[in-house]
């Protein structure tokens, strides 16, 4: 049986909401509150399977008790729900932790479809973590999403270079994942020529398997395989986050590392494939737009309940000159850089342009040094193998011909 909270001001709404649920021999409302605060005494004390939370209400909205309660009862997901004139704050209450939003007036199977998909997906979440618990955990982290909320911070740079720099180690498996799937450029970096993509492993991912899957990657010259974004931008709307769940739990069972770079938002996709990461890179830079918007990403993942160990802040292009100091940087988001990423633009534009990556290039170069110490954050490990002088010479050979 799932239980409900029903929260909303109006009798009339929730009667009737109440009356659309008591043909459902699953679900049952136990309890109703009238505004944000009553919902929120009520769901510390219930701690229902699902909350349904109306935006305006009074004495507290709905957006603020969507705060507190994802908070201090993350185990009870909520839906919101609110007239079409509503969408800003629709919005506003997504980020601070609703799971989904229905539009007024709305119909019975949207209702019901609704609750059980939350209802679901909170469960396997719980399973996962619960899982998690009981394991033995592996002290390297497998999964590694970089992500950032604005484009032009270097992030498929970073990835990439990450991902090229871990299978240095021929002992690891590395497989590196574009999940920017719509204007993906990890393949442009590698100087690879995509003959498949993410788009044809979703469309046979009831035959993908471990042993296969290979089949369904690009390989880099130094063992690095590459899984790339589609080839158009109006095919990213075929995957969903589902299949993105199964392509990484596939991965993780063939790879013992998987780099994903992710897109600029919290989209569905993006939000799974953080949701599976053991560790999530937030790239930041020195310049204020990019630091609002590293602020309201650590405010949703905080939300999101993420704790702070997944999360490590690296600041990319970092210098002493260009007006914010890093301590700055630090007081205003409350976090410290775990990984500072000097600003080389010579290195770095050669090495996009090029298709080659810096940490190949130019190995003895202080950014590439600084993504060997990037490997070992995400490893553990002490050492990290150096590029070898075989490689430097077909590289070297390679860039003399230009």
């Amino acid at each position: 049986m799932i239980k409900i909270l029903l929260a909303d001001d109006i009798d009339e709404t929730r009667a009737n909401i109440r009356k659309l649920i008591s043909l459902e021999e699953d679900l049952e409302v136990v309890a109703e509150a009238v505004d944000g605060e009553d919902a929120i005494k009520k769901a510390k004390k219930i701690k229902p399977d699902i909350i349904l939370m109306d935006i305006n209400m009074p004495n507290m909205d709905g957006i603020q008790a969507t705060e507190i309660i994802s908070r201090e009862v993350p185990g009870s997901p909520i839906i919101m729900m609110s007239v079409q004139e509503e969408q800003d704050y629709l919005r506003r209450a997504m980020m601070v932790g609703a799971r989904e939003y229905l539009i007024k007036p709305f119909g019975d199977d949207e209702l019901i479809n609704t609750i059980k998909q939350v209802y679901d997906l909170e469960s396997k979440r719980k399973s996962y973590q619960t899982q998690c618990e009981v394991e033995v955990e592996s002290k390297e982290e497998r999964v590694i999403s970089v992500f950032s909320s604005k484009g032009g911070v270097g992030k498929t740079l970073l990835a990439t270079n990450l991902a090229v720099a871990l299978q240095q180690d021929e002992e690891k498996n590395v497989v590196l994942v574009d999940l920017d799937l719509q204007f993906g450029d990890v393949a442009v970096m590698l100087d690879l020529t995509p003959r498949i993509t993410i788009s044809d492993m979703v469309n046979e991912l009831q035959s993908l398997n471990p042993d296969n899957i290979d089949d369904y990657l690009l390989s880099y010259e130094n063992g690095l395989r590459v899984l790339a974004s589609p080839l158009r931008p109006e095919q990213a709307e075929m995957i969903s986050g589902e299949e993105i769940k199964q392509v990484i739990s596939i991965l993780k069972e063939r790879f013992d590392y998987i780099i994903i770079d992710t897109d600029q938002s919290f989209s569905g996709e993006t939000l799974t494939a953080l949701d599976n990461s053991d560790l999530i890179l937030l790239i930041a830079m020195l310049d204020l737009p990019t630091i609002k918007n590293v602020r309201l990403c650590l405010e949703v993942m905080e939300n999101l309940n993420y704790p702070e160990e997944k999360i490590k802040l690296v600041l990319n292009r970092s210098s002493n000159d260009v007006g914010i100091k890093v301590s700055d940087l630090e007081d205003n988001l409350n976090y410290s850089v775990d990984i500072h990423i000097p600003s080389e633009g010579k290195v770095t534009v050669d090495a996009i342009n090029q298709g080659v990556p810096f940490v190949i290039s130019r190995p003895q170069a202080d950014i590439s040094k600084q993504i060997n110490e990037l490997v070992k954050l995400v490893t553990g490990d002490e050492e990290v193998p150096e590029t070898k002088e075989g490689w430097l010479k077909k590289i070297s050979s390679f860039l003399n011909k230009e």
